[in-house]
């Protein structure tokens, strides 16, 4: 009995001298396993570091609308007698679309061409009579050189010159105000026809036969009576994000997708961003406009649309598929190098307790060594919808492990992995 007890005091003592010197080489690599049955190991799949491209993207809602837009109104009040198109019609610019009863303009312009006919007459008479007047002012001064003709005879022909010359003169004036009323009568003939300004599609027809319209003024909205939209220039007002709007910047390429369609983009670029925000409930949202190119027939006004903008791209980022990094409280990992690098890295705030520092969460990617998961703190550069870049923690040629999701949520640094291929977990 005696000499058992001395054999496991010798034994005791040789593990107990290993134990040590594997303390003194790594102190972050002793874990005691008190299990009696130890588990299986958990069957992951594993992917390696690649470079490739990597673009950082924010979306946003938003509605198409198109880039030239023209409301038409009535510039005079009328009543509508035609109304030459219907909604869906594709106009050319200039083309009348409704047509005013043009009965009291045309009155008014028969009306002051008549005055201009007869002022041009009065002109002419004027100048008959300043002719007259010029040739008996001559005579007289013929006749007062000879003494036939008395002084006053001489002044009144002066002044019989001067009346003429008068007379001649606001006739002209006349003359000029009664044009310019001409051209008003002319322009309001021209305004009974409402013509379209710029080619496009006939959008929000509201006007009937029979109905008045009025023009618009400063305080008094006239009668809209159609909307007419260019189709071939669209663009998405999108609502963007305060936290996002320091990333976006005009000539960002973008995509769109309707929400008919969200399989499908549209590319676009982003042309305006709005200097003032505005609040919808608890966020504040910045007006973004991304101009879609080539738009089809399919993309319509008022259809609701996302936009995702690409804000930063790297050519040859090293990365791993997102869902490989997962977060890990600090207490739950191992004192190893690489942890304690982080911890230097992530130094506690002022008044933060050394407590609440450890259970700060981790980003890591687990990496199998010798069929064994490690924990690896990780830096991450940009992020799309697939991968993420490392920036340090994981290099090129390393396996980490991307699946299953169960798998990475409940490993563990030091447990037990056994790597099994596509295939593999086909069967």
């Amino acid at each position: 009995m005696l000499r058992f007890i001395a054999w496991l005091g010798l034994v005791g003592s040789l593990i107990a001298a290993v134990t040590i010197a594997k303390i003194h080489r790594d102190p972050g690599s002793i874990v005691v396993d008190w299990r009696v049955v130890k588990e299986p190991p958990i069957e992951v799949r594993v992917e390696s570091p690649s470079r490739g491209r990597i673009a950082r993207k924010i979306t946003a809602p938003g509605v198409v609308e198109p880039v030239e837009e023209v409301k038409i109104g009535s510039q005079m009040l009328g009543r509508v007698v035609a109304v030459n198109v219907k909604e869906g019609d594709v106009v050319k610019a200039s083309d009348v679309l409704v047509k005013l009863d043009d009965t009291d303009s045309n009155a008014r312009l028969l009306s002051s061409q008549a005055r201009f006919d007869r002022l041009r007459a009065a002109i002419t008479q004027a100048e008959d009579d300043l002719a007259k007047a010029n040739r008996d002012e001559a005579q007289h001064g013929r006749l007062a050189g000879r003494g036939y003709s008395t002084p006053t005879e001489l002044a009144d022909a002066r002044t019989h010159v001067h009346k003429a010359e008068a007379a001649l003169q606001m006739s002209r004036r006349e003359l000029l105000e009664s044009e310019a009323l001409k051209t008003i009568s002319l322009e309001e003939v021209k305004r009974t026809e409402i013509r379209a300004p710029i080619d496009g599609v006939v959008a929000g027809l509201s006007v009937r036969v029979g109905e008045v319209v009025i023009a618009g003024t400063m305080n008094l909205p006239g009668t809209i009576m159609m909307t007419i939209t260019d189709p071939t220039r669209m663009r998405v007002s999108a609502d963007v994000e305060e936290s996002d709007i320091p990333l976006v910047q005009p000539g960002q390429a973008s995509h769109v997708y309707l929400q008919s369609d969200g399989r499908t983009a549209f590319e676009g670029v982003v042309e305006k961003i709005t200097a003032k925000g505005r609040k919808s409930g608890e966020s504040v949202g910045f007006e973004t406009q991304v101009r879609v190119d080539h738009p089809p027939p399919s993309l319509r006004a008022g259809m609701s649309a996302t936009v995702e903008i690409e804000v930063s791209r790297t050519a040859d980022a090293l990365g791993v598929p997102s869902h490989a990094v997962v977060h890990r409280r600090r207490k739950d990992l191992p004192n190893t190098p690489a942890v304690r690098a982080w911890a230097e890295r992530n130094t506690r705030s002022p008044g933060e307790r050394a407590r609440d520092a450890e259970s700060r969460y981790v980003k890591v990617a687990f990496v199998v060594e010798g069929g064994v998961a490690r924990a690896r703190p990780v830096e991450l550069g940009l992020t799309d919808e697939f991968r993420v870049e490392i920036l340090a923690g994981v290099t090129a040629g390393e396996q980490v492990v991307v699946a299953p999701f169960r798998a990475l949520d409940q490993l563990t640094d030091g447990q037990s992995v056994h790597v099994v291929s596509d295939a593999e977990d086909s069967l």
